[in-house]
């Protein structure tokens, strides 16, 4: 998925010790939906962990990166359970 780096939360890491880093993705293109065009915008959170921290090194808010990855639930309580987030395999930056 491509976007712009839409905000860049504060590094944590997890009681287990282990660092984690997440950023909303903002996206937007143009798809065909039934044969028709169709305006498609999504703001997603997008989590790196452990060593892939460093690939969010030197990128700032507002620049154009593009994700890999897979989708994972945001938590197993409450809201949490029906919002998606994207853990990041790779992040390139496209500018």
């Amino acid at each position: 998925m491509t976007g712009v780096i839409a905000r860049l939360e504060q590094a944590a890491v997890t009681p287990a010790g282990v660092p984690r880093q997440r950023f909303w993705l903002e996206h937007r293109s143009r798809q065909e939906e039934d044969g028709h065009p169709r305006e498609v915008q999504v703001r997603l959170a997008v989590v790196l962990v452990g060593r892939k921290t460093g690939l969010i090194q030197g990128l700032r808010e507002g620049q154009n990166v593009k994700v890999t990855g897979f989708l994972s639930r945001a938590g197993y309580k409450g809201e949490a359970r029906d919002r998606v987030q994207l853990i990041a395999e790779t992040l390139v930056p496209l500018d």
